[in-house]
């Protein structure tokens, strides 16, 4: 199965979140936006885990989230990776919580290293994607919608688990189904 370790964010911030995509979508980019459900942050994708190693990552998982206090995160801005001149991603920034979520992912980057699973090679970015841009159809309109929403304020939560993810692909795009949750302390 498809494997991620994440933390989850608010239904308030899913819905800003939704109403800055409405506004993206007005200028018909060629953009597969994520579904406001599947909207999350990544600290680690594992790709394929057989049935079997998924009781290794969730203990590796749970020592990595042990002894971290819950935090908050607030969602400011939007951008494009690699490039606001080449969006590839459209995201949505981090601006408080950034070194609480980089401490967490690192952590869980060098317990699940032990279970074979090789290393970011970027740098941790907190970041939520809400987009993948598919060509440059209609991308000055897009990018031009992006520096309109550069300093937008989404909001503030409050980050109290570290959740591990099954992601199921279908024509429909993905589907994402929890595997365990685990409580930050």
């Amino acid at each position: 199965m498809r494997t991620f370790i994440a933390v989850g964010i608010s239904d308030e911030v899913r819905e800003k979140i939704a109403q800055i995509q409405a506004e993206l979508k007005k200028g018909e980019p060629d953009v597969k936006w994520v579904e406001p459900e599947n909207l999350h942050i990544t600290l680690k994708f594992l790709g394929e885990v057989s049935e079997d190693k998924l009781p290794g990552v969730i203990e590796k998982t749970r020592l990595a989230a042990s002894g971290i206090s819950p935090f908050r995160v607030h969602i400011i801005g939007l951008g494009s990776f690699p490039s606001l001149t080449s969006p590839r991603v459209v995201w949505v920034g981090v601006k408080e919580g950034k070194n609480e979520l980089r401490n967490l992912s690192e952590r869980v980057e060098g317990n699940l290293s032990d279970l074979g699973f090789a290393k970011e090679k970027r740098e941790f970015s907190a970041h939520l994607t809400i987009g993948r841009v598919r060509s440059g159809r209609k991308k000055e309109k897009l990018v031009k919608k992006i520096e309109e929403f550069a300093n937008y304020d989404v909001g503030e939560f409050s980050v109290d688990k570290v959740v591990i993810m099954e992601s199921q692909l279908s024509s429909k795009g993905p589907t994402y189904k929890i595997a365990k949750e685990l409580e930050l302390e």
